[in-house]
């Protein structure tokens, strides 16, 4: 009885594979009377790889890119964003007057982002309205005081970052945009 030269199987003197890993072991054997014939060292013989493809499926496909559609960075120029950044962030820290600011600049970059701080403004006023009424109108403008301030940090730390990024929720509140 021979082995099997890929999972050390026990096989027989006969067999063309092995019956537990399935290895042609006849090319094995001729490798072996080649190797006894002539003494020089032959590289092993490399499997060949095999598409692997399932039913229904195309041979490639291209890689899924994913571009988020309410980012408008692309649009500017890099030298406007790094020229610029300090100025966006302004109108976002020092409100109506960072804006004025930012709109004074005159680039593209400043006035998205004296925007997106007009806009978090606007709706810094508009939550306001439910706090006439006691306790309940209190703890939602509280509620939405919470998530204007954290959408406002958000939106510091993308200007920071040189991005140009509509404001979640805000941007989706149809007469803000």
């Amino acid at each position: 009885m021979k082995t099997c030269p890929n999972c050390g199987n026990q096989i027989a003197d006969d067999a063309a594979f092995c019956n537990n890993c399935g290895v042609s072991v006849t090319v094995n054997q001729q490798a072996e009377s080649a190797q006894a014939t002539n003494p020089q060292p032959q590289p092993a013989p490399q499997p060949q790889p095999q598409a692997q493809q399932s039913y229904g499926q195309a041979p490639y496909q291209q890689p899924l890119v994913y571009s988020d559609p309410k980012d408008h960075t692309k649009e500017f120029d890099a030298q406007d964003i790094a020229d610029n950044r300090i100025i966006a962030i302004a109108a976002y820290l020092f409100g109506i007057i960072g804006v004025l600011v930012a709109f004074i600049a005159g680039t593209p970059f400043t006035r998205f982002h004296a925007r997106n701080s007009l806009r978090i403004s606007i709706a810094a006023i508009i939550i306001l309205i439910p706090s006439i009424i006691p306790f309940l109108g209190w703890l939602v403008t509280g509620i939405c005081a919470a998530i204007l301030g954290v959408i406002k940090i958000v939106a510091i730390v993308w200007a920071c970052m040189g991005k140009a990024k509509e404001l979640p929720i805000i941007s989706d509140i149809g007469f803000l945009s």
